[in-house]
């Protein structure tokens, strides 16, 4: 059998039992769970067969999966292979649709959200989403930061009602700055349709909307988690002017904290972080020339980068982001999975990374 064949074999069985409620789904039923019987949609209203002249019969590549011992060998060669084959003119050219190579992709996010909806309430569970995306459930609460229900720089079809879903499922969308792979528009709108907030630097708010405007060292509280924005400067840039950016120092309840950098340049100030978070999120490869490989201005090493981070913040936990993020691999850059994984067997502090569709315990039931 195909892997076209066992993994719409896979989702179909999974949700075939569901479909005629997802038709006419039962008004009491949890918003969560609604979510759950939406997501598959796409591939019960889509039969096998059309799919099938779409799907390669070579195309057998392994997703990363986490629960692998060899997990770090394979985002490199995930990475490797992203590089060989999905830019232009490759095989999985990026521009073309259908694109076998994202639609494999999507599956394993899709069943990575089922499964994080699905998840216990109690303790603090994180979904990594695409690139720096990331869904937090904590206190019976969902906050997502940097959401792009699906990558649109290729016009690519959104998996029908995803946007509208996530929406309905977090209570609370940050965004730490508006370039095109951490702001969703789509999902932005349907927040605002639905009343659910959305939080970004108060420079970045878009005209005409309920956008909160975060301005620097604003606090917001929902219920029993908090968060305060701190302006920072972009990865690559000279002042924070440059590009309106916002880290979010969020809490969960008195105990749990995390930063959530997005693109920020983390050996810059950041004076009103305080040291200690249980888990900093910090953004790929290097934070400006000085530090990249063969650069002009350069005068230490991405470990020197981090180091510093480490070095001002103190935190628990590095969680690494942004890598492999696709329109970057696109235009040249490298997947640079193999940069992370030298950082993590470099660096005393724990430090993860995790792959699209992942579930990831931030902290357990105390």
């Amino acid at each position: 059998m195909h892997f076209q064949e066992i993994t719409y074999s896979l989702v179909k069985n999974t949700f075939t039992d569901l479909s005629s409620e997802f038709l006419h789904p039962p008004l009491h039923l949890h918003t969560h769970s609604k979510l759950l019987l939406n997501l598959a949609i796409f591939y019960i209203m889509h039969p096998y067969e059309e799919k099938q002249k779409f799907m390669p019969d070579n195309f057998m590549l392994t997703l990363p999966d986490s629960r692998s011992p060899d997990f770090y060998r394979q985002l490199v060669e995930f990475g490797h292979f992203l590089e060989k084959e999905s830019r232009a003119g490759c095989r999985y050219d990026l521009a073309r649709w259908p694109n076998p190579l994202w639609q494999k992709i999507e599956v394993n996010m899709l069943a990575g959200l089922q499964r994080f909806l699905a998840a216990d309430d109690r303790g603090i569970t994180m979904l990594q989403w695409y690139n720096s995306g990331i869904f937090i459930k904590a206190a019976g609460k969902i906050i997502a930061c940097d959401i792009l229900p699906i990558p649109r720089y290729y016009n690519w079809p959104e998996t029908p009602g995803l946007t509208m879903k996530i929406a309905e499922a977090i209570d609370a969308l940050l965004i730490t700055h508006d370039h095109k792979d951490h702001y969703d528009a789509e999902l932005v709108n349907a927040c605002q349709e639905l009343g659910k907030p959305v939080y970004m630097h108060s420079g970045a708010v878009p005209a005409d909307s309920s956008v909160r405007p975060m301005t620097n060292g604003c606090c917001c509280k929902l219920d029993q988690i908090s968060f305060v924005a701190h302006h920072a400067c972009h990865v690559w840039r000279k002042s924070e002017t440059e590009v309106l950016l916002a880290v979010f120092e969020v809490k969960f309840g008195d105990n749990f904290r995390v930063v959530l950098c997005g693109d920020a340049d983390y050996t810059k100030t950041l004076a009103g972080i305080k040291n200690q978070p249980d888990v900093l999120f910090i953004t790929w490869r290097n934070p400006g020339p000085e530090f990249e490989d063969g650069h002009s201005e350069q005068t230490g090493t991405t470990l020197d980068a981090v180091q510093l981070a480490i070095s001002r913040f103190a935190p628990r936990r590095l969680i690494l982001e942004h890598y492999g993020e696709l329109d970057h691999i696109y235009h040249g850059f490298s997947a640079s999975y193999d940069m992370a994984v030298n950082l993590i067997e470099s660096i005393d502090t724990p430090v993860t990374i995790h792959f699209w569709g992942d579930l990831v315990p931030l902290s357990s039931q105390e």
